[in-house]
């Protein structure tokens, strides 16, 4: 988006290819939310970012806690945790320290440092070697210290849903809920659709399957007997049916079903999910994304840059 302003009930949003005027909007920008609230003329409010580092192990140690272990809560934080993810990892973290930039993702000694200590202090047993990813996250602060769930009382129309912190996956069905009830207060008309399907097709986890069924489905479709990623056991199946859900990148078939979040972190998957992302999309390899524009894995296939080298020459 390149801009955003409202003239009136009327407000408009510009992208690069067009100009969108709406009478409602749900401001839901995450970081940027005060930013865009900005440009629609709403300054009751402002984001504190908060970057939080955090580390993942392997999967042996999956069994060495079977619930998240808190610390005492400090003032901005809840502490160093050590967390069992769902999909059977442990992670530990996170850091919770004020940044002044939004887009601010690395990680540090000091900070790896800080949660190491802590997390050790909670499990003796936690191992450095075993760790295979670090990462971090910038929080959604506001400065009124809470969840800003609420219309504008400066833009008629506009709902901001900001300052999500790190409860907001927990809270995030209550909020839904009542999102429609503030638009209505708003002055929406609100019509229900009456073929809405709130069901989703489940998804299929070749690994937790039984034999038979593994059997059974390979039989079906093949390439569920191709194991591409050998860390998680995920099948080229899997990959597939991500990319016609909506997959584009590597992480992307990654976040969707674990391809490349292994011990290897991808050394062995990643130019096969290339090739499959490559082949499903009908895109060269060359245009196949990590995560957005900009982060293209290849540069060249050898045949370009054989040429390439020969013209020089």
């Amino acid at each position: 988006m390149i801009g955003a302003w409202s003239d009136g009930d009327k407000k408009y949003l510009e992208t690069e290819d067009e100009v969108i005027q709406a009478d409602y909007v749900v401001n839901a920008a995450g970081l940027f939310s005060d930013d865009l609230a900005r440009m629609f003329g709403d300054d009751h409010f402002s984001i504190r970012p908060r970057k939080g580092e955090e580390y993942i192990f392997d999967l042996s140690v999956k069994d060495v806690v079977k619930s998240t272990i808190f610390p005492v809560p400090g003032e901005i934080s809840k502490g160093i945790l050590v967390i069992p993810t769902a999909a059977g990892n442990l992670m530990m973290g996170p850091t919770g320290d004020n940044v002044e930039e939004k887009e601010d993702l690395g990680t540090s000694q000091d900070g790896f440092n800080r949660v190491f200590e802590g997390a050790k202090s909670l499990v003796p047993s936690l191992d450095p070697r075993k760790i295979i990813a670090q990462f971090a996250g910038v929080r959604a602060a506001s400065d009124r210290g809470d969840f800003v769930v609420e219309l504008s009382p400066q833009v008629p129309g506009l709902l901001h849903l900001a300052g999500i912190e790190s409860p907001g996956l927990t809270a995030a069905p209550a909020i839904a809920a009542d999102v429609p009830r503030l638009l209505e207060e708003a002055g929406l008309q609100l019509e229900r659709k009456e073929n809405f399907n709130p069901r989703r097709e489940g998804v299929v986890r070749f690994h937790s399957l039984s034999r038979v069924e593994q059997d059974a489905l390979i039989k079906r479709d093949p390439s569920f007997g191709r194991i591409i990623c050998r860390c998680e056991s995920i099948t080229e199946g899997e990959i597939v049916d991500a990319i016609h859900r909506g997959a584009r990148t590597l992480d992307g078939i990654k976040f969707r079903v674990r391809a490349g979040a292994g011990r290897c972190q991808g050394g062995f998957c990643q130019p096969l999910i290339t090739e499959i992302l490559s082949r499903e999309l009908d895109i060269p390899v060359t245009a196949v994304l990590k995560s957005g524009p900009g982060s293209e894995q290849v540069r060249y296939v050898a045949k370009e840059l054989y040429d390439e080298e020969v013209h020089k020459a």
